[in-house]
């Protein structure tokens, strides 16, 4: 029936083990049997990254479209189920995955399974739902058109990253939107949303044996969709290395300065020294970006850092917004400087403790909730590896100064980023994608 891959390994305080179903499914049960409460994800290996140009919004619109109805569960019912069961629900569409997931009681969410088989295998995709529903995303589109952030990040992106689909907004763009047909949905679905293209994690207050048998009982059918090809998979090419300027004007007072960096994939020891690198410019009060630019010199309102890093590549952010009457070019140089210190100089003993610290203790708040250790380890183990998640710090062991000079060295050079601006003024037309129109 089932073949365990690994013996069981303890992360987040549950005891974690991997299974595989004859058709392909992926079932990792995480025990932990603190609250009488479990949680289940069922994963996707399909994302944003897997759409062809003309198809950009396509699987953030079908993970709308998997609430509104299919053979067993009308418009509204897997909601109305949920809440009878005195649980939660919701989903989310990144460039890399797509999940789906349960909170509910421990004697009642095996009914979390019944429904993720149902809209497995097929979906209603009835007109009159699809085209109300896409209005709902074109609306949640528009309102990210109201963001300056979101507007600015999305302009960098598509300069870093003009062949890829990582340069395409999740949501889509309008024109792509609206070409989506029940039809093409229904194949992109049918393509991806196989048991051999999943991964279902249930953890919390269960066992593994009877995980499995209700992950088999409900999942386990052979044969869904046929046997479709393999997902598409986009080739990745890295953007050149030249230094990249984009400056929009938005009608507020802000000024708004982002630098990006071109890094790694996902689960690398680059994609690990980031995290560290990252702590330690900016993680709390005391990393050298917030010390300096929002304390000591007030150049800053805030200022953020964060390794995004994805299946094919991956992106440093540094985000600041400049404090009233400083010029973003003052901003930008304080910036600079400090990425030259993380270049030039190692970091020392105590600061690279406090990161490491830094970063044990946000691993340990993020898998209190036993939902947030479901999703965490759904999304790696689509990602990566879930084996690397919760392990209190053991894959950062061996990180030292000079491995994470040399890797700043490597990746944090503004002659090699791109870098945006928000400044006041009327606002700066939307972007036209290659022609077209513009960019739950």
């Amino acid at each position: 029936m089932t073949r365990t891959q690994r013996n069981s390994i303890r992360l987040g305080g549950a005891e974690c083990s991997e299974q595989r179903l004859a058709n392909g499914l992926r079932v990792l049960v995480a025990e932990r049997h603190s609250d009488p409460i479990v949680a289940t994800v069922l994963c996707y290996r399909v994302g944003a990254r897997d759409e062809r140009e003309e198809e950009a919004g396509l699987s953030h619109f079908l993970e709308h479209m998997m609430f509104k109805g299919s053979p067993h569960y009308g418009k509204g019912a897997i909601d109305g189920e949920t809440a009878r069961l005195g649980g939660s629900n919701n989903a989310f569409t990144g460039h890399d995955h797509t999940a789906y997931w349960f909170e509910l009681a421990a004697d009642r969410w095996e009914a979390a399974l019944a429904i993720e088989a149902d809209r497995m295998r097929a979906l209603l995709l009835e007109p009159a739902e699809f085209d109300a529903e896409r209005d709902v995303v074109l609306e949640e589109l528009a309102m990210g058109e109201d963001d300056p952030w979101g507007v600015l990040m999305r302009r960098v992106e598509a300069v870093l990253h003009p062949h890829h689909p990582y340069g395409r907004p999740i949501i889509g763009f309008e024109h792509t939107l609206r070409g989506a047909t029940p039809d093409s949905m229904r194949a992109y679905h049918r393509t991806h949303y196989r048991p051999d293209n999943a991964l279902l994690v249930v953890a919390g207050d269960v066992d593994r044996a009877s995980a499995l048998r209700a992950a088999e009982r409900h999942l386990g059918r052979r044969g869904v969709h046929g046997h479709a090809s393999a997902p598409r998979r986009a080739a990745f090419a890295a953007p050149s290395g030249a230094r990249t300027r984009i400056v929009q004007r938005w009608p507020d007072a802000a000024r708004r300065l982002c630098f990006a960096f071109h890094t790694c994939k996902v689960g690398t020891r680059e994609d690990r020294a980031l995290d560290v690198l990252s702590t330690v410019l900016g993680a709390g009060r005391l990393s050298r970006l917030q010390k300096r630019l929002v304390y000591d010199e007030r150049l800053a309102v805030w200022v953020s850092v964060s390794n995004d890093t994805r299946v094919d590549s991956g992106l440093l952010w540094v985000l600041a917004e400049a404090s009233e009457g400083v010029e973003v070019a003052t901003l930008e140089r304080a910036i600079e400087q400090e990425l030259a210190r993380l270049r030039n100089e190692p970091i020392g003993a105590h600061e690279l403790a406090r990161a490491l610290a830094l970063i044990r203790s946000s691993e340990a708040f993020e898998c209190e909730s036993i939902s947030s250790l479901a999703q965490e380890l759904a999304v790696e183990g689509v990602d990566h590896d879930w084996r690397e998640c919760f392990d209190g710090g053991a894959r950062y062991r061996g990180l030292g100064p000079r491995e994470l000079r040399a890797v700043a060295q490597a990746v944090l050079d503004p002659e090699r980023c791109a870098i945006g601006e928000s400044l006041p003024g009327p606002a700066t037309p939307k972007p036209r994608a290659r022609g077209r129109v513009r960019t739950r």
